[in-house]
């Protein structure tokens, strides 16, 4: 009953959640005795890795760009203003991949995104065609 609980759960759950649904289902049972015999069936949960991104080195010494749009009305026409932003994107592997957008402001719409293993400076430079 241990290794189909295990293998329904797809090797996520430990003794204790093997525990709690076995009582579940009406079965008595501890979890020191689960655990011995999940050891000797060779069944080990599953950790998930933590989330460490990769960020900015902020002590580089390297200047920022300042936001120049802070003080500026909303556009009035599309095309006037692009921004972008990037965001994490943690690969089943264990690595991860950077997403880069780019929003015209007046419309809110993406116009443009690109995937890359790094954040270097061309992830988020955009040209037009």
């Amino acid at each position: 009953m241990i290794e189909q609980v295990f293998a329904g759960h797809k090797r996520r759950y430990g003794s204790r959640r093997i525990v709690a649904e076995l009582k579940e289902q009406g079965h008595e049972v501890g979890r020191h005795q689960v655990r011995t015999l999940m050891k000797l069936a060779g069944l080990q949960s599953i950790q998930p890795k933590s989330f460490v991104p990769r960020t900015t080195d902020s002590t580089h010494g390297k200047g920022y760009w300042p936001n120049l749009l802070l003080d500026q009305p909303l556009p009035q026409a599309p095309n006037l203003v692009w921004v972008s932003d990037i965001t994490y994107l943690p690969l089943a592997s264990g690595e991860w991949a950077y997403l880069s957008t780019w929003m015209e402001l007046f419309s809110r719409l993406i116009v443009g995104w690109r995937v890359d293993d790094n954040m270097e400076d061309n992830l988020v430079y955009h040209t037009t065609a």
